[in-house]
């Protein structure tokens, strides 16, 4: 597999990258009180990589998911009725706070800084990229780049995309994996559950419903149901809960009435986020029953994002594994507990693997970097791999 793609360097990843985190994006569901509106512009920077596409002659479009949320979408035209692509990397970043300059890129001894540049900014630039490539000498099958709008909360972009007419063969969503084919993650659903006890003042607690003391019952009992659970996916491990808010209290004399908890589940994929929820509901609902002067309600959940183990025999599992081999990477599948576009794409009928530059620690940390080097050798990679196709 020889390297076609000798004109992609890292200065010019540096460039690119360096436009494109200079451009905020945070996802507007983040937004805290104070933020400035310029930080949330999934559109800005989606016409920052519709502009450079349709400045090489590639065919762009940019579908509007909703008001300043696009999808841009760029085509290549294959010559040989190879198998189509879908490449996938999204335009949305998580917040920024305690982050002293956030979107100016800095490089330092091989390694670019900057809100976004692991996640997914340097997948967008590997793709981008690439697709300069293949548009001067065409690959034998469709590529179609897709950089879609809220990855990071909803991922309606994707979703949006997904529902159109147009059919893909095979899938490479965009995240920082450190060049390794990734074929499984888990799900993850997240709902509420409020504790509803009864208030009274604190020199006669007897008169009241403590629901901080119920909440915590509750807590130990899910607890209880995941020591019981002891399936563990080869690639994945265990699935996981967590508790991420507990919310109790309303004055400093009040036994207190209420308390809202909030709750994180990573799902294997023989699992389903509706299932997951009702077993917990069901739990908290036989709880509330047997207890006096408690009542629970358990809220749908506000986030599902299904799990996915796309089979190693699939066509660009190992397409990819022997681009990982050629390159020097270690060719092996590997699994990933968080999640990603590429579960909607595997929903919507796309064997996909994820794949990237850089190392997901970094995702989402105040000293957020990706390795250059990683980043052209991934759009190498990624041009390898469409010309590697075969019907």
């Amino acid at each position: 597999m020889t390297d076609q793609s000798a004109g992609i360097t890292d200065a010019e990843v540096v460039k690119l990258l360096s436009q494109l985190v200079a451009v905020p994006s945070v996802n507007i569901a983040f937004r805290q009180p104070g933020d400035p509106d310029e930080w949330f512009h999934e559109a800005r920077v989606g016409a920052a990589v519709a502009d450079w596409l349709r400045a090489l002659g590639i065919d762009v479009e940019i579908d509007t998911v909703a008001p300043e949320r696009p999808n841009v979408i760029g085509r290549i035209k294959g010559t040989k009725g190879a198998p189509s692509m879908l490449w996938e990397g999204h335009l949305d970043t998580v917040q920024v706070t305690g982050m002293a300059a956030p979107f100016t890129p800095r490089v330092e001894e091989g390694k670019l800084y900057a809100r976004g540049a692991v996640d997914d900014k340097g997948c967008l630039v590997a793709f981008m990229l690439a697709m300069r490539d293949l548009a001067r000498d065409p690959p034998p099958g469709d590529v179609t780049f897709l950089a879609a709008s809220d990855e990071e909360f909803s991922f309606t972009g994707i979703t949006h995309h997904m529902k159109r007419p147009e059919h893909y063969a095979m899938g490479i969503a965009g995240e920082p994996t450190e060049l390794r084919v990734v074929r499984a993650c888990k799900g993850c659903v997240r709902w509420f559950v409020d504790v509803h006890g009864r208030a009274a003042h604190t020199a006669k607690p007897h008169e009241g419903v403590d629901a901080v003391k119920a909440a915590r019952k509750l807590l130990d009992l899910f607890e209880a149901e995941m020591k019981g659970r002891t399936e563990v996916h080869p690639l994945l491990g265990p699935a996981t809960l967590t508790c991420t808010q507990f919310e109790a209290g309303e004055g400093p004399n009040t036994v207190p009435s209420l308390a809202r908890l909030r709750f994180d589940y990573r799902y294997l994929p023989s699992e389903s986020g509706d299932a997951v929820w009702k077993s917990f509901k069901a739990i908290a609902d036989r709880f509330a029953a047997a207890s006096t002067g408690i009542r629970i309600e358990s809220h749908d959940p506000f986030i599902d994002s299904a799990a996915m183990d796309v089979p190693a025999e699939e066509a660009i599992v190992g397409l990819m594994s022997r681009v990982c081999a050629a390159s020097g990477i270690d060719p092996e599948p590997e699994g990933v507990p968080y999640g990603s576009d590429s579960t909607k794409m595997v929903m919507g009928g796309v064997p996909t693997i994820v794949f990237g530059p850089g190392n997901i620690v970094q995702a989402h940390s105040l000293n957020e970097y990706v390795e250059i080097a990683q980043v052209t050798k991934a759009a190498k990679m990624l041009v390898a791999a469409a010309r590697s196709a075969q019907g």
